[in-house]
């Protein structure tokens, strides 16, 4: 909260008088009253004494006229009630063993009345007694006197108290406005010309007249506030030199920019040009994994068909000669194993021709680019022979175990068969690779193996292809998807395979690729691919 100097001003003088109002209103009256009190309970209590000593003469003398003289010496007082003189009887019992004091008033003003010598002081009225002693009896003297007085006088302190504490609080609140006035002015003037400073009027001065340190301190801010601006027309004057300079060095600058521009830009096409040349080899060296694959998927059915044809051909020269010689039983028979030999080269010619018309198929699905409903264990199987295949045909020494186990439930899912195809198909050359690789260490016992299986798991399709070679170690598994990362052989591979795999997997199927691997035991790749995709 937010309290002005002028509000903190009057706020402390405000306090003071207060403080002098309530001393010189309740503690000064109060102070005085109790001053009076005792002065006149001591005044009172001389006179008793007075009294005691005038009757202690008068009856040690034996003058009674002596004792009223001196009971009258305060009856002039107008604050007198009564005055009492009262003898000390003392009563012995019967047998003198033992008294008692009993106290008979002698003498009495008014001598109307009566008073206990048991009376005490109250607000209204001092009670006071002087003993006396004398050859004829003992006594004491019991003064009684009114508080009037004391009290009328007690009344005119509080009245003056007042009267003063008003004037101290009027004085104080004028001296409180004076102060005020005269020290938050200037105070107010100094901080509305500092604001305005501060939001940039540095035209702004500070008008005192006084002669003390608030003036000094106004003709300071005005002699900071002309520095500043003096500093402040210096800067924009040293700002313009800069704007002019960085302007000089902008242009500059941005011609070099342009130049390296146009050379980072004909950089990044002879890099993308050369990006799309890996890429394209990549595809390349997947095709020809595949051809290879798909030239001896082919070579099987074409090589039957030829070799019926050529028996076939035999056949032939052996049923005109049989027809010459008239033989009928061996006639049918030959045209029999004719029958059966033309039935044999069908079934592998449409087996030869199934082959050609699903690889168009992923052709034109991949082309399209549309996903179609694809029966994922046919095209796992069909791409593990055309792997298998396709090294055996580079290298006639390996062979492998191959093993499958495909989840009947899974159904077809919608894919591009071709891309998917392609990571298949990398996966399992790869496998193949790592567990010749590994077959070509000559280790003993060792028999290469790649498994292919398939799951159903809740909305997803989960792939997963496995070898037994040497596994991937942890420093390399981390960069196994990282573009143009390869640990084959200079020459042997682009780095782009699995990188390749894993955007087909991720960005274009909304799926997930992963590798379990452990060293020295094999490694196993997991396609996750959701049915909706």
């Amino acid at each position: 909260m937010f309290i002005g100097v002028k509000t903190k001003i009057l706020l402390t003088v405000l306090a003071i008088v207060l403080l002098f109002t309530i001393f010189s209103l309740v503690y000064f009256p109060s102070l005085q009253g109790r001053a009076l009190h005792a002065n006149y309970k001591s005044e009172v209590q001389n006179q008793a004494k007075t009294i005691a000593l005038g009757a202690s003469i008068a009856l040690s003398e034996q003058n009674f006229k002596g004792l009223k003289t001196a009971m009258d010496f305060v009856k002039e007082n107008e604050e007198l009630r009564f005055v009492t003189l009262i003898q000390k009887d003392t009563i012995w019992n019967a047998d003198s063993t033992s008294y008692k004091v009993e106290d008979n008033a002698m003498v009495t003003f008014p001598e109307a009345n009566t008073y206990s010598s048991d009376l005490v002081s109250s607000d209204s009225l001092i009670i006071t007694k002087a003993p006396f002693r004398t050859s004829i009896m003992d006594g004491e003297i019991m003064l009684g006197v009114s508080t009037n007085s004391i009290n009328s006088r007690q009344k005119k302190i509080r009245m003056t108290a007042l009267l003063i504490s008003g004037a101290i609080f009027l004085v104080g609140m004028l001296i409180g406005l004076w102060l005020s006035r005269n020290i938050s002015h200037p105070v107010q003037a100094l901080r509305k010309a500092a604001k305005r400073v501060g939001e940039g009027d540095l035209t702004s001065e500070v008008k005192s007249s006084s002669k003390d340190e608030i003036g000094e301190l106004a003709i300071a801010f005005n002699n900071m506030v002309k520095d500043i601006k003096k500093l402040s027309d210096l800067t924009l004057v040293q700002e313009k030199e800069k704007q002019q300079l960085l302007a000089t060095q902008n242009e500059a600058l941005e011609k070099q920019v342009e130049e390296r521009t146009a050379e980072l830009r004909h950089s990044l096409e002879n890099l993308q040009a050369a990006q799309a040349q890996l890429v394209q080899a990549e595809k390349m060296a997947s095709l020809g994994e595949l051809t290879a694959g798909i030239a001896h998927e082919i070579q099987n059915p074409l090589n039957f068909v030829n070799n019926f044809s050529e028996v076939n051909t035999e056949l032939l020269a052996e049923l005109e000669e049989e027809l010459k010689n008239g033989n009928q039983e061996e006639v049918k028979q030959l045209i029999q194993d004719l029958k059966d030999n033309e039935t044999k080269i069908v079934h592998h010619g449409k087996r030869a021709d199934t082959i050609v018309k699903n690889m168009l198929q992923h052709s034109r699905t991949s082309s399209t680019g549309v996903k179609e409903p694809t029966d994922i264990n046919a095209l796992a199987d069909e791409y593990l022979r055309l792997a298998y295949h396709g090294l055996r045909a580079k290298n006639k020494s390996f062979n492998a175990t191959l093993k499958t186990d495909y989840d009947e439930t899974v159904g077809k899912i919608n894919i591009l068969s071709q891309d998917v195809g392609r990571v298949i198909l990398n996966l399992l050359t790869n496998a193949f690779y790592v567990v010749n690789e590994k077959r070509e260490m000559n280790f003993e016992g060792y028999e290469p193996t790649v498994s292919v299986s398939t799951k159903k798991m809740n909305d997803i399709v989960e792939i997963r292809v496995n070898d037994n070679g040497n596994g991937i170690p942890q420093k390399v598994l981390d960069k196994i998807f990282q573009p143009f990362f390869t640990t084959k052989p200079t020459g042997q591979g682009t780095g782009l395979g699995l990188s390749l795999s894993y955007d087909i997997i991720t960005k274009g199927h909304g799926g997930e690729l992963k590798a379990e691997t452990k060293e020295g035991e094999g490694t196993t790749f997991v396609i996750q691919l959701p049915y909706k995709s």
